[in-house]
């Protein structure tokens, strides 16, 4: 489930911590779309989060050249619209609608114009990406089914794309983690039984509005 991407010891060994996993990224013009909005959920007790460590200079994209990408919801039922809801606008000098989710590299190019805009924020840009690439892999194989099954009963509790997304993500950050300093293979029935206990102690969605 972690082959998806790989992160080099390098990359990723020194960035953890047990800060929570909090992007900001570019909305639409209005009336357009879907304004993607930041969310910082709640600290979890127990278990690795992406570092909250200054990023530098490690932003994904140009500012400039991303001021005008937007997502649409993503459609109920429809796993691959979750996995990366539909893109319009320009990143990178590049037409986002031209972009097939379907193919690995475009994917990932889309999950990037999705996490534009850090701000502030003390998280590291190039793992968060990492994160969601792996969930959005997982939705796209459907493999485990158990993700895309854990995404259609958080919906139908009222959860949004962006936190279902970092719920999920938060358990391959954990496996990562135990990957990377623990030196322990993933298991793939605790993984899914993880999946099976989301929300857990993560805040109501009202809360997240």
């Amino acid at each position: 489930m972690l082959r998806a991407v790989a992160l080099s010891h390098d990359t990723a060994g020194q960035r953890w911590d047990n800060g929570a996993m909090s992007p900001r990224s570019r909305g639409r013009p209005p009336g357009r779309g879907r304004r993607q909005q930041p969310r910082r959920p709640a600290a979890r007790p127990g278990g690795p989060y992406l570092a909250a460590v200054r990023a530098g200079d490690e932003t994904p994209g140009d500012e400039e050249e991303a001021t005008d990408c937007w997502f649409d919801d993503p459609e109920p039922g429809d796993r691959r619209s979750w996995a990366v809801p539909r893109a319009h606008g320009t990143y990178q000098g590049l037409d986002l609608e031209l972009l097939d989710p379907d193919d690995e590299d475009d994917r990932a190019m889309l999950i990037e114009a999705l996490h534009l805009e850090f701000g502030g924020e003390t998280v590291n840009p190039r793992l968060h990406v990492a994160m969601h690439q792996v969930v959005a892999n997982q939705l796209v194989a459907a493999d485990p089914p158990q993700t895309w099954q854990a995404v259609q009963r958080l919906a139908g509790l009222g959860y949004d794309w962006h936190n279902i997304m970092h719920m999920i993500a938060s358990l391959v950050t954990e496996d990562v983690y135990l990957a990377l300093k623990k030196h322990r293979q993933p298991d793939p029935a605790a993984y899914a039984q993880r999946l099976s206990e989301l929300p857990g102690d993560w805040p109501p969605p009202e809360t997240l509005r």
